[in-house]
């Protein structure tokens, strides 16, 4: 099996952005103020891989001025939507050559790179650095291994044992349960 962008979907899409911050997802973000006060100087945010803005919303929340990317344009449309507000861009795969070098104080990737293959992460990562200005914070939260072998609140991975053999590297699935698109992601 490839790697697809399973948020590329009209309908996981639109699914998606009902998620709040609520179950696992308020743990995931709780102490994100807190790092923000203690490393960012300054307000300028870029939210890489924004999805539907929730992460973008968070960060305009607590102060900050945010440019939003994602490559999908399903997530994109439906951020727009929620908020119109937003400064949204559809990006190819680590092109950042529309914003020019030092452009920001914080760079926010929540849980992105759970959905980027191997190969591609180190190249994004070289390219974030660029766009950093010297004093500029990287926050990037993701997923632990156990987020794909155990079972949590907000997602499912019980029908999914193949799951439990996965190597790093691997391609594995996930069943989001706080949203109607029951697929595996």
């Amino acid at each position: 099996m490839g790697f697809s962008n399973s948020y590329e979907d009209e309908t996981r899409a639109k699914a998606y952005a009902t998620l709040e911050f609520h179950n696992d997802y308020y743990l995931a973000f709780r102490d994100l103020p807190d790092i923000f006060r203690k490393y960012t100087k300054g307000k300028k945010a870029l939210d890489f891989g924004c999805g539907t803005g929730r992460s973008s919303r968070f960060l305009k929340k607590h102060g900050f001025s945010a440019i939003e990317i994602d490559i999908s344009a399903e997530m994109i449309n439906i951020a727009k939507t929620i908020d119109p507000t937003g400064t949204y861009h559809v990006v190819n795969e680590g092109d950042y050559s529309q914003f020019p070098p030092d452009s920001f104080d914080l760079i926010l990737s929540t849980f992105t790179f759970d959905n980027i293959p191997q190969e591609k992460k180190v190249i994004l990562f070289s390219n974030f650095t660029a766009l950093l200005n010297k004093n500029g914070t990287l926050v990037n939260l993701v997923s632990s291994p156990e987020m794909y072998t155990h079972e949590w609140v907000s997602f499912t991975t019980k029908d999914l044992p193949e799951n439990k053999y996965a190597k790093t590297g691997d391609i594995v699935k996930i069943i989001t349960t706080e949203f109607a698109d029951k697929r595996p992601c």
